[in-house]
């Protein structure tokens, strides 16, 4: 699963730069949790756009605006059959560069969060899907990112991971002539760059923090290397 990321101008500018010719727009964004809003580039109508999204996915057909479910994030297994995720993987993907993202994992009771970056790379895109709610005032876009099993590198740190994609497929995650087999099997677990992970301070448990002290390590770097590279681990 996918609870919380990073954004940080240095590396993503260089990124939105790369996919979109504009940089990151706005200031860091620290431990970002669902129901927060950050720019996401989205692809509609063939067309790819930076759009400010909310990160917890409301459907076009909802009623109202609800955190009753988890929409935050989507298993890649039920993309094609869930009623809130058919229609916008089917015509409404994007792609979230981050500068990193959280994980927990259980030791002696209690749980530790460890930070997941790209190792010597410029950030991760993350694979994912929006909508646009127009039952208020004002229509919502909001948006979800996809899931799906770990590799067996971060099984370790926990089951299920965020679609990561290199750059060649994220413009194929975002483009209109996409087949749906296509779509799925940039689904499938993988490690298209190297990784690095580490433990970090536990005020990143609780959202309301954003300092940068949740960039802080607490222990040594594990790095994992992408696939095809003898799966090297070390620390």
């Amino acid at each position: 699963m996918c609870g919380r990321f990073n954004m940080t101008a240095d590396p993503l500018t260089r990124l939105f730069m790369a996919m979109v010719g504009q940089p990151f727009a706005g200031s860091d964004r620290l431990n970002v949790a669902p129901t927060e809003f950050v720019p996401v580039i989205a692809a509609e109508d063939g067309q790819q756009r930076v759009a400010e999204m909310r990160w917890w996915l409301v459907p076009h057909w909802a009623k109202q605006p609800s955190s009753r479910y988890a929409m935050f994030n989507a298993r890649a297994e039920g993309l094609t059959t869930s009623r809130a995720f058919k229609m916008p993987f089917a015509r409404q993907r994007a792609v979230v560069p981050v500068s990193g993202f959280y994980e927990w994992l259980s030791e002696s009771g209690r749980k530790v969060p460890h930070y997941v970056v790209a190792d010597a790379e410029d950030g991760l895109l993350l694979a994912g899907l929006w909508d646009r709610w127009s039952g208020g005032r004002e229509p919502l876009k909001s948006f979800a990112l996809v899931t799906t099993e770990a590799h067996s590198q971060l099984q370790w740190l926990h089951h299920r991971q965020p679609v990561m994609l290199d750059a060649r497929a994220a413009e194929r995650w975002l483009a209109a002539d996409a087949a749906e087999a296509e779509l799925l099997d940039l689904c499938a677990p993988a490690l298209p760059v190297p990784l690095a992970v580490t433990a970090v301070d536990a005020k990143v448990n609780n959202a309301r923090y954003k300092d940068a002290a949740c960039l802080e390590p607490t222990g040594p770097v594990r790095h994992i290397d992408r696939d095809g590279e003898g799966g090297r681990v070390s620390s």
